[in-house]
């Protein structure tokens, strides 16, 4: 991963403007992670750091609806989960992400986990960490990476995350996966070419592709 990072600090030093780097991916698969590992090697002054859970749409409000597709021949009607787009606010990340992007300071969405802070617009590097991030265009980004891992890894960080800091029920964890995982394969995955690195965290592991 340090080399990776390395990489990244490379692209950043021979650019003079503002830099948007999109940093991706499905549920526990090393995202945040990353995120955290690359701003430490960053002067405070130098960035912003947007983390788009807020911009999901609350469950509580995305379960009076169910969303209905055809996946390798078979008809599913399900839960929207964070691996569709329906489950975004993708206006309103969109807006504030343009705004960083043209110099306009912004305050973020206040959440229990995330207090509201404002993100300043003169600072040359923008770094957005979330799932949402995956159905925004490409071309509003300088640096596009997807986190990627395979079911098994996925899960196992599920039940350690949801359970031991979430307070979510094993059962719950468990029932989601098979639904979770089909709508990312569904969703997400036909979108990986939208990204210029995909890395794939599987086993704990840290392999990175260029995908140009």
């Amino acid at each position: 991963m340090d080399e990776f990072i390395n990489e990244i600090i490379n692209i950043i030093n021979q650019n003079d403007n503002t830099i948007n780097i999109r940093i991706s991916g499905h549920g526990a698969s090393g995202k945040s992670t990353f995120a955290k590992k690359l701003i430490r090697v960053l002067e405070e002054n130098t960035y912003n750091l947007l983390e788009t859970d807020p911009y999901i749409i609350d469950s509580r409000i995305r379960k009076l609806a169910t969303a209905q597709y055809e996946y390798k021949g078979e008809l599913y009607n399900e839960k929207i989960t964070g691996c569709m787009p329906l489950a975004h606010e993708l206006n309103s990340l969109k807006r504030d992400i343009l705004a960083l992007s043209a110099g306009i300071d912004m305050i973020t969405i206040d959440e229990p986990w995330a207090p509201s802070v404002i993100l300043h617009g003169n600072k040359r590097i923008n770094i957005y960490e979330g799932l949402s991030l995956y159905f925004l265009e490409k071309d509003l980004f300088d640096i596009s990476i997807n986190f990627k891992c395979d079911e098994k890894t996925e899960l196992s960080r599920r039940l350690e995350r949801d359970i031991t800091i979430r307070g979510a029920n094993s059962e719950y964890v468990l029932s989601s996966q098979a639904i979770r995982r089909r709508q990312y394969e569904y969703f997400m995955l036909p979108l990986e070419s939208e990204f210029d690195y995909l890395i794939n965290t599987s086993n704990n592991k840290f392999i990175m592709e260029k995908t140009k």
